[in-house]
């Protein structure tokens, strides 16, 4: 069932995986407990007094090429990463840099080597720790663990348990990543704590994750962050948090624990300071980089200046950086996908735009899916997809990879039986379409409709399955595609529309897209 790029797309893949693993820069990774390969003195005996600058992205999303976004600049790998060594260089036993996670999924550049480009770059721009994010688990917990042994710093989760027997094991971390690292620079001694925030599972693939829990990261990173100062014997404490500035922001005791916080998840740009304690979320795609300058004093830490400093064009691209990535994107499997055009599109589709268009490709694709000559489904669903296509009042020809990044989650397509009311309900928060302009769901009958895996098998943290309560029962799931949206919606725009796309023809307004 699937399409020939998505054929093409995965035997790539994993055949780069596991040679690009190989290729890697070294993956003897720092230790949880000290990165430097010399003993570093007590505090008192180094003087660690000075001014330390951190630098920190967070939900980069694989945004490897330079491009804009709708309205937002995106610098792309090469000049993000030029930036980063720049300010790493003006001062580099006083620097250090982070990632608070979602480093990976969300392009077909990264998505298509299962995020190894993006790994060895940071990896050459001398990243100190990388905390894991939610869509960190996309690919499966196997591909995670690839990334992370190819990685020359560690990835931490300090809040991730074991489900087991219907419960958390709360004794039990069932995953090979700390909760924290020490890096010793120059006079300083520096630990970093790395958490996700908590009920993770809601916002991951559940067949991914059903094995573990994500526990409140709040007690967990405090403790941590304690326990680095008293017992490592750590001049600063960071916390690198996945998750938004209000997880933790409100808590009192904050400066016990750390000096400064670097935020994630929810794509805002925030700048708060609570009981002295900077805390800096970025927004996304590395749109932002999150500065906090950290002065000790006689053993004292303050902060300086904490600031969001804006991508700009003018940054310089790094050579020895584009020289790392042109091995994958110059790649001719690659590249002969990447490249491919698919048409032209006149106006600008948004991410619901871009929804609604996956939505009609999945519904035309499986509305007969057993062959019989008849409609089995009654609708098709998704959610919100991630970038936009196109541009107002003109006509954008596009690639593959230009709809790629439009929509990049890396889902299937599902048969499910489904009550009316269960389809309603879902219909208010996500996209949908059906051949029918106006459709007349009962709620207690049920109903087949083609959805992505994401969305049927959702569950909450109790693992129970919350969006589609029919999914209990097996026999509920008809049908299973292992076919991508994207692949969907570039079949249907070159076959069915004749690579001519025009934004008004999925506009909410459009015929079939407000069926509910």
């Amino acid at each position: 069932m699937k399409s020939k790029a998505i054929i093409s797309f995965l035997g790539l893949a994993i055949f780069c995986l596991g040679s690009c693993a190989q290729s890697s820069q070294s993956a003897i990774k720092p230790s949880s407990e000290d990165s430097s390969s010399a003993p570093i003195s007590s505090s008192e005996e180094r003087n660690p007094d000075g001014v330390y600058d951190f630098y920190a992205i967070n939900d980069f999303h694989g945004s490897i090429l330079e491009r804009y976004n709708g309205d937002y600049y995106e610098p792309g790998l090469s000049k993000l990463g030029g930036r980063l060594k720049y300010l790493k260089n003006l001062s580099p036993d006083n620097s250090f840099i982070l990632s608070s996670g979602d480093s990976f999924q969300g392009s077909l550049e990264s998505n298509y080597y299962y995020g190894m480009p993006v790994v060895e770059a940071m990896n050459q721009i001398g990243f100190s720790s990388m905390t894991l994010g939610n869509h960190e688990f996309d690919y499966g917990q196997d591909k995670l663990l690839a990334l992370s042994e190819a990685a020359d710093f560690p990835f931490l989760a300090g809040n991730i348990k074991a489900w087991e027997n219907g419960a958390v094991n709360y004794d039990v971390n069932p995953l090979p990543y700390a909760c924290s690292t020490t890096v010793s620079q120059g006079n300083v001694k520096v630990g970093i704590v790395g958490c996700i925030g908590s009920g993770q599972t809601t916002s991951i693939t559940s067949k991914y994750v059903s094995d573990l829990s994500f526990v409140s990261p709040v007690d967990i990173a405090k403790d941590e962050g304690k326990r680095l100062r008293e017992e490592e014997d750590c001049d600063i404490v960071i916390l690198s948090l996945h998750d938004e500035a209000k997880a933790i922001r409100y808590e009192s005791d904050l400066k016990d624990s750390f000096d400064a916080i670097f935020a994630a998840h929810s794509h805002d740009l925030e700048r708060y300071e609570s009981s002295g304690v900077p805390i800096l979320q970025g927004s996304c795609n590395g749109r932002y980089i999150s500065h906090a300058q950290l002065t000790i004093e006689d053993g004292e830490v303050s902060c300086s200046l904490y600031e969001n400093i804006q991508a700009d064009e003018s940054w310089e691209e790094d050579e020895q950086l584009n020289e790392l990535l042109s091995i994958y994107l110059d790649a001719e499997e690659f590249s002969s996908l990447s490249e491919k055009k698919l048409g032209s599109i006149y106006g600008y589709l948004d991410r619901g735009g871009i929804a609604r268009l996956g939505c009609k490709a999945i519904f035309e694709k499986y509305r007969d899916y057993d062959d019989d000559g008849e409609d089995d489904i009654v609708l098709a669903m998704q959610n919100s997809q991630r970038a936009t296509l196109g541009s107002g009042g003109t006509t954008t020809e596009f690639t593959y990879s230009d709809l790629y990044k439009c929509t990049p989650f890396m889902n299937e397509i599902t048969i499910i039986k489904a009550t009316g009311s269960q389809i309603k309900a879902e219909a208010r928060y996500n996209y949908s379409y059906s051949s029918s302009e106006s459709l007349s769901l009962e709620n207690n009958e049920y109903y087949e409709i083609a959805v992505i895996d994401y969305l049927a098998y959702h569950q909450n943290n109790s693992k129970e399955y919350d969006y589609f309560p029919s999914m209990e029962d097996p026999t509920n799931v008809l049908a299973e595609f292992p076919t991508y949206p994207v692949d969907l919606s570039a079949e249907y725009i070159v076959d069915t529309l004749g690579g001519k796309l025009v934004y008004s023809d999925f506009a909410s307004t459009s015929p079939g897209f407000n069926s509910l």
